[in-house]
């Protein structure tokens, strides 16, 4: 039978935390701005712990290496090669990495065209990662896209959370004293109620609904 959370019980609790532990980022972007702009919206959020960035593909994957982190965004441009071969790199090295790439708007159909094997999927500004610096510019009156927001329930938030820190089923399901069979269902639903087809769309739409943040 499925163990059942109870936040009353202390080692539900304890166990609750540590899956709520702050998500480590990696953000690779060539440009400066977009580098800044990122880190400083990112640092000091809720449910954000460290976040480094890499200016090269090089740098990316000695950042990697050395301190893994839990999700690494990868900043792509039209016509530009180095964020897709940034990221091929990576995975290269890396292969479970959970890697996103980001850009503009306007980078959509580019992107999509670019995505390397093993990358988790595509983020468009104002998806709840960064702003392009002429919209950063824009007045404050200036909304985001709404995201409509799925109900998640407590066992789901907690497996996505588990997700976010790159542990595999077997590891969720022993901190949830739950079989690895049990963790592939709760998946399952996670991916179904957000619309997406993998762990790394899943955790992507996780910071967009601000079940991660």
């Amino acid at each position: 039978m499925e163990a059942v959370f109870n936040p009353r019980n202390e080692r539900d609790r304890e166990e609750s935390s540590e899956m709520a532990a702050a998500v480590e980022i990696l953000v690779y972007a060539d440009r400066l701005n977009t580098r800044h702009g990122v880190a400083r919206l990112l640092q000091g959020a809720p449910g954000i712990g460290r976040v480094e960035c890499a200016t090269t593909g090089d740098e990316l994957v000695r950042r990697y290496v050395r301190s893994p982190a839990d999700v690494v965004f990868v900043a792509v441009r039209p016509g530009e090669p180095s964020g897709p071969a940034a990221a091929a790199t990576l995975l290269s090295v890396a292969p479970d990495a959970s890697v996103i790439m980001f850009g503009s708007s306007g980078t959509v159909a580019a992107a999509t065209s670019a995505l390397v094997p093993g990358v988790g999927g595509f983020l468009q500004n104002y998806d709840g990662l960064y702003p392009e610096p002429a919209i950063a510019a824009a007045p404050h009156d200036t909304a985001p896209l709404a995201v409509e927001r799925p109900h998640l329930s407590e066992r789901e938030l907690q497996i996505l959370w588990g997700m976010a820190h790159g542990k595999r089923n077997l590891q969720i399901g022993a901190d949830l004293a739950l079989s690895e069979d049990s963790v592939k269902t709760h998946c399952k639903r996670i991916f179904r109620k957000l619309g997406v087809h993998d762990r790394a769309e899943a955790v992507a739409a996780g910071f967009r609904a601000g079940f991660l943040s």
